[in-house]
């Protein structure tokens, strides 16, 4: 049950981190950034409105954005990766669809995401 407690823990702690770059980067018109950051973060794609929140965009924005999302999805989706994603226990929610390796990616994320959910089975029948 300890490990249940803190494996919640962990998890709640790591979805709080990595935004606090966005509102920085906007102030910097630094919209390709903020694009590669929140691919390479496995976010999904924001749309013009959420992004205006930040930081009023100029002419051209939403592509540079949209052009360093790309980038940044595409570094995020790669296969070895996605395995790693699903054997963190990340849920895929989307966020490969049409790059360059989406089908396998999305294996590779739901084969780790097995591993990861045999080896929480086990680790709570052992505390049983």
């Amino acid at each position: 049950m300890k490990h249940l407690v803190l494996l919640v823990a962990v998890l709640g702690l790591a979805a709080c981190t990595g935004q606090s770059y966005d509102t920085e980067l906007a102030q910097e018109n630094q919209w390709k950034m903020i694009g590669v950051k929140d691919g390479k973060n496995g976010r999904l794609v924001r749309t013009e409105a959420e992004l205006n929140r930040l930081s009023e965009m100029p002419e051209g924005a939403i592509n540079d954005y949209r052009l360093g999302y790309q980038q940044g999805i595409e570094d995020y989706c790669l296969p070895y990766k996605t395995y790693k994603h699903g054997k963190q226990g990340e849920h895929y929610t989307g966020q490969c669809l049409n790059t360059k390796h989406e089908n396998l990616a999305t294996q590779r994320w739901k084969a780790g995401y097995r591993e990861y959910v045999s080896e929480l089975d086990l680790l709570l029948l052992n505390n049983e």
